[in-house]
């Protein structure tokens, strides 16, 4: 089995083996998290054997993860506007 992956060549996303030489997909930690920052992989993607609950699970839960990540950078980002625009 392999992943699908056209199009993501040039990313540079690690590769995992699967056990028993069953095929590969992407290397990813907790929630999708890869070691290309901005990049998650989840899903069929990284478990090639994962039945489509398990798929989509992975695939939620590096979507919450991803919000929360987006979430904090806009905070961090007013936060930091807030700060530079008030008088001394």
């Amino acid at each position: 089995m392999q992943a699908r992956a056209q199009g993501l060549e040039g990313l540079g996303l690690p590769v995992r083996d699967l056990p028993d030489h069953m095929g590969s997909g992407f290397a990813s930690g907790m929630a999708g998290t890869t070691e290309v920052p901005g990049v998650w992989a989840a899903g069929n993607s990284t478990d090639l054997t994962a039945q489509v609950g398990a798929a989509a699970a992975a695939g939620a839960l590096a979507g919450a993860h991803i919000n929360n990540v987006l979430a904090t950078a806009d905070t961090d980002a007013s936060l930091r506007a807030a700060q530079g625009s008030t008088p001394h």
